[in-house]
């Protein structure tokens, strides 16, 4: 039984293994949410997982109403990803990040990928994350914190694939027939460092709109008070969030205080009651008539399909 197993696999074989399409949507909404525009996508073209990050990521921005552009000349890797030569690399990555637009939202396939970019960013002069934004994969700690700027990273969900494999050996063993479909698993969020820590929109207004949003969404604000916050009418600054982002205020409130919910449902176990409490909400049931509304499931069911406390 291969377990998120990136070596080819043999016909037959169950498999359990990372959601990357998904990975490569959840990093692109990242980026988005941060206001980019133009996007890029750093993998290893020879690597199917790599390559499904890659389809997930253009199909999210494009999807969005924007481009997505690839470094295609990446050198041949080990399995242990270990380069050939880490100067010559980051040298081509260096160059192909200095000629692209900016700012530029880019995606790595995974953190020994986000670090390179990091460094062939450093290496041209620009800068972490003001033109270049950076986010890769699997939150490797000790890689993320020491890269500088530290490297924001899409969180794999690495105890439910654990779960789902020993449930499925569980099955096996006791006589049970072997699934015949890959179960893919998808990630669990971003952990959110400097390398992304910044808001890629030349309207000051806006911007600052955002950084409010993102820290006061679950205090039960209002439209009201994101335009409170600015010396703008209200019918300007809506009209500017649609121009820019594509969404009103009130659906990136509302996106981003169900970000948290999710985050609650998957990694505590407090009750949808608190949770609620903790997001600005009124009561148990009307946060479950929005993610219901959002999602198309129950605040329970989400949860139990996530098993990762």
């Amino acid at each position: 039984m291969d377990l998120d197993d990136q070596r080819p696999r043999f016909e037959g074989r169950p498999s359990i293994e990372s959601d990357h399409q998904a990975i490569g949507r959840c990093a692109a909404e990242h980026l988005l949410e941060r206001g980019f525009t133009r996007f890029g996508f750093l993998g290893y073209p020879d690597f199917a997982w790599s390559i499904h990050c890659y389809e997930g990521f253009a199909r999210a921005v494009t999807e969005a109403g924007h481009g997505c552009v690839e470094y295609r000349h990446a050198q041949p890797v080990s399995w242990g990803h270990q380069q050939l030569s880490w100067e010559d690399e980051v040298d081509g990555v260096s160059r192909w990040i200095r000629e692209e637009s900016k700012p530029l939202g880019l995606m790595a396939c995974n953190d020994f990928r986000g670090v390179q970019a990091i460094d062939a960013c450093r290496r041209a002069g620009i800068a972490v994350p003001e033109e270049v934004a950076v986010i890769g994969v699997d939150n490797e700690d000790l890689a993320c914190e020491l890269a500088y700027p530290p490297l924001s990273s899409v969180i794999p969900d690495c105890k439910r694939i654990g779960y789902e494999a020993a449930a499925l050996l569980d099955h096996l063993i006791k006589g049970g027939k072997a699934p015949s479909m890959t179960r893919r698993i998808p990630p669990l969020g971003v952990a959110t460092r400097q390398s992304t820590d910044v808001n890629a929109i030349a309207d000051a207004d806006v911007a600052e709109c955002l950084r409010f949003i993102r820290v006061h969404a679950c205090d039960g604000i209002r439209v009201a008070n994101v335009v409170a916050h600015v010396a703008v009418s209200k019918s300007v600054l809506q009209r500017r969030f649609k121009t820019i982002l594509g969404r009103t205020i009130h659906e990136v409130i509302a996106t981003t205080r169900l970000q948290r919910i999710k985050q609650l449902l998957r990694e505590t176990d407090l009750s949808i009651e608190e949770i609620a409490y903790r997001t600005g909400l009124s009561h148990a049931e009307y946060l479950s008539t929005l993610f219901r509304q959002a999602t198309g499931q129950s605040p329970a069911a989400y949860r139990r399909q996530s098993p990762t406390k």
